[in-house]
């Protein structure tokens, strides 16, 4: 009877979960279908009132897409880069990281395409520039990784070989960020970009869309190698998301719109668009202070919704955030409606890992990557929301709906490339062991126990009933 009652309980918590689980995504949908709505309505007056709203600034020109075609150099320093830096190099990364054998052959191989391509980028030309130094750099790194990977391989320095490998490692990691740098020195310096005095705005627009890039292929790392719960990281992943707001915050304060200038003249007031970029910026170094303040010492299983809450109210905020160009509105609108989705999905994300939904905690929910992807939408809409690069799209007659397909092709670009990226990693490590009971297999686990405890209980009765002992009363 007991055991009928539980399996009784046990499927109408299911049932109920599930009812639940439709209703969350009902709303979701619900919302989403709104924003759209509301971007319709958007793109309409963008239609009526044209791509800007009075004249363009006087430096408008600067930003258009370069007369003179690539010639030859160029074209091969940018296939040879990719080929090295974006396939090969990661990929060794990922052998090394799975201790596969061939890993010091593709390292090598991946370096000397690397080396030939930063050279023919040196042969185009225009050496005095940030992309073109930035080559040196990139050089002397594959040049010290290469070291360590010839060292370790032959065993040479045999007393720092566990640190020199783990040291080797550390610079494999470091070679994506400085890879995806790379890339983004590249595209500014060939579309002119941060060129006419708005330095302090894209460099806030790039380093916050930047942390919110990594910060989205961070929890694709943490969810793929550690489960949908997150648990043997061993702090709730909000702690994380925290620290990164914080830093984004401190960017977006006091370098946004010139925090430290002077208010003397007319010229140097301070707009709407100042206070509210200030403000955001401090909104968010506070909530994450008290995003991390909460989670420091917390469970893993303990998540905060303030980070979510952050999101949103950004998102909203960006969403009705007007500027002096009409481009630029819908620019920040679409990097509004991501940080509302992301919002609403890492909400209803905690919901359902709270609710005791989730069966299989060592593979993550597909609701999951949802964060991620809007996460990643969410940097790069605001790295695409610069002065800059809305004036680039004005002159080359490039239209919101264009823009934002054009930002979510990169999403699910970078998105893809991780996940097959630890693809690899788990194809060359082995199938990992499970470690985590599933849902239903804890469930089913704790019935036998009942059942069990229920039989021996009985048993102990009939027992000390045949040899004429009196029941324990508080079990009779």
């Amino acid at each position: 009877m007991m055991q009928q009652l539980y399996v009784s309980q046990r499927s109408n918590a299911t049932s109920n979960g599930m009812r639940h689980l439709l209703l969350r995504t009902l709303a979701i949908v619900a919302v989403i279908g709104s924003m759209a709505s509301v971007a319709s309505a958007h793109g309409d007056e963008h239609e009526a009132m044209g791509a800007t709203a009075g004249t363009l600034p006087d430096d408008a020109p600067f930003y258009r897409w370069p007369e003179e075609p690539m010639d030859w150099a160029l074209k091969v320093h940018l296939a040879l880069c990719l080929i090295a830096f974006v396939l090969v190099l990661p990929t060794a990364l990922a052998m090394e990281m799975a201790n596969n054998k061939f890993h010091p052959l593709v390292q090598i191989g991946g370096a000397l395409i690397g080396f030939l391509g930063i050279v023919f980028g040196w042969v185009h030309g225009h050496l005095h520039n940030a992309y073109a130094r930035f080559g040196w750099f990139m050089l002397a790194l594959l040049v010290v990784q290469t070291a360590a990977n010839v060292c370790f391989t032959l065993g040479i320095l045999k007393k720092t070989l566990a640190k020199l490998r783990i040291s080797y490692r550390i610079l494999g990691c470091l070679q994506l960020f400085f890879t995806y740098m790379a890339m983004l020195l590249g595209v500014i310096r060939y579309l002119n970009l941060c060129s006419q005095g708005h330095l302090g705005q894209c460099i806030s627009h790039f380093a916050r869309g930047t942390a919110l890039i990594y910060g989205s292929v961070a929890l694709l790392f943490a969810m793929r190698l550690f489960g949908a719960t997150m648990l043997d990281i061993r702090r709730p992943p909000e702690l994380f998301i925290s620290i990164i707001m914080m830093v984004v915050g401190l960017i977006g304060t006091f370098t946004e719109h010139n925090f430290f200038q002077s208010s003397d003249g007319p010229g140097d007031m301070w707009s709407h668009k100042d206070l509210q970029h200030t403000f955001i910026g401090i909104s968010w170094f506070a909530g994450g202070a008290l995003g991390v303040f909460m989670s420091w010492k917390a469970q893993p299983s303990n998540r905060t919704p303030v980070p979510s809450l952050i999101f949103i109210a950004t998102g909203i905020a960006m969403i009705i955030h007007q500027q002096d160009l009409v481009m630029s509105s819908h620019a920040h609108f679409l990097f509004g409606a991501s940080l509302v989705t992301l919002g609403l999905s890492t909400i209803c994300e905690i919901t359902m890992l709270a609710s005791g939904i989730v069966k299989d905690r060592d593979q993550p929910m597909g609701i999951q990557y949802l964060s991620v992807f809007f996460m990643c939408a969410s940097g790069m809409a605001l790295m695409g929301a610069n002065r800059d690069m809305v004036l680039f799209l004005i002159n080359s007659n490039v239209d919101v709906a264009t823009y934002g397909l054009i930002l979510m092709s990169f999403c699910f670009v970078i998105v893809f490339y991780f996940y097959v990226l630890l693809d690899v990693y788990f194809a060359m490590a082995g199938p990992r062991e499970p470690k985590y009971m599933s849902l239903e297999d804890a469930l089913d686990q704790d019935s036998q126990r009942t059942s069990t405890s229920s039989q021996t209980s009985t048993l102990n009765h009939e027992e000390g009933s045949k040899y004429g002992m009196s029941p324990n009363p508080l079990t009779a």
